[in-house]
């Protein structure tokens, strides 16, 4: 997920490093040089399924939908890596 980003969001700007290890998501746009961002992270569950999500938005005012897309990618090519899964080409 984290490796992919810069080709994503070109120009992000964001610490790569740091949301890695804090576990942050980014989302967002930087269409015209303009970043427009969202980042994103979700709790540990709480009480049964029960968990928190908190949002800083620079700019941006979407979901994170772009997210969910680029973590199944990024599964997709780690099972790929490891041998769990073939490619269709």
């Amino acid at each position: 997920y984290y490796e992919m980003l810069e080709e994503r969001l070109p120009g992000h700007g964001e610490p790569v490093d740091e949301l890695k290890s804090r576990g942050i998501l980014l989302d967002g746009s930087t269409q015209d040089g303009d970043p427009r961002l969202l980042l994103q992270i979700f709790s540990e569950t709480l009480i049964g399924p029960v968990f928190f999500e908190f949002i800083q938005r620079k700019k941006d005012e979407g979901f994170g939908e772009g997210n969910f897309t680029a973590l199944f990618e990024s599964i997709e090519r780690d099972q790929l890596r490891r041998g769990v899964i073939e490619s269709e080409a």
